[in-house]
């Protein structure tokens, strides 16, 4: 840690460096497989609050100038489970192209973070189970051509994600390496 700064000061110095935001695009899958119907309100309208929501964030952090939600509302209830997936995949695509030099941080649910994996990854992967907490890292380089396009997204870590390979080519068998040979 630093010497003489208290744990306070350091927190507010790193949220001082960020900008928030509540979108609606990140939320739960509104259906049965992730919300117990007995939890969703009869009407199937969940009466979010984004300000409430926002309010409990550190003063100064929300960032209600510049931004514009991608989406307007959260989803209806009883939405597909692949239209959910379809979801995940726009907003992060989305987002990441609306702001293409910055570093994003998307807090989501599983079945978001699992479509972060399964979406980006170069081989077929079926994920089985998202653990509490867990995330991927993503990243893409931005070419600097006439367009400003972004480059493709590359799954360059996670943590938490449990998966399997759908792909044929990664179910070979890899060979460990052979240890060094001792020079005696």
């Amino acid at each position: 840690m630093f010497h003489g700064t208290t744990m306070e000061s350091l927190i507010n110095h790193w949220f001082d460096m960020w900008q928030a935001s509540v979108e609606y695009g990140l939320c739960e899958m509104l259906n049965k497989q992730a919300i117990r119907a007995e939890n969703a309100p009869k009407d199937g309208n969940f009466a979010f609050n984004i300000s409430e929501c926002e309010a409990g964030l550190p003063e100064g952090t929300v960032d209600s100038s510049s931004v514009e939600r991608v989406y307007k509302e959260l989803p209806k209830w009883g939405e597909s489970t692949e239209g959910a997936r379809d979801r995940y995949k726009n907003i992060i695509k989305t987002l990441a192209d609306k702001y293409p030099t910055e570093n994003l941080l998307l807090v989501t649910h599983g079945e978001g973070v699992g479509v972060s994996v399964t979406a980006h990854a170069p081989e077929h992967l079926t994920v089985y189970e998202v653990e509490y907490c867990a995330y991927s890292t993503l990243q893409r380089t931005l070419k600097q051509n006439e367009s400003g396009t972004a480059g493709d997204f590359k799954l360059s870590g996670h943590n938490g994600i449990l998966f399997t390979s759908t792909s044929p080519e990664v179910d070979e068998v890899v060979k460990e390496p052979e240890p060094p040979k001792s020079s005696s």
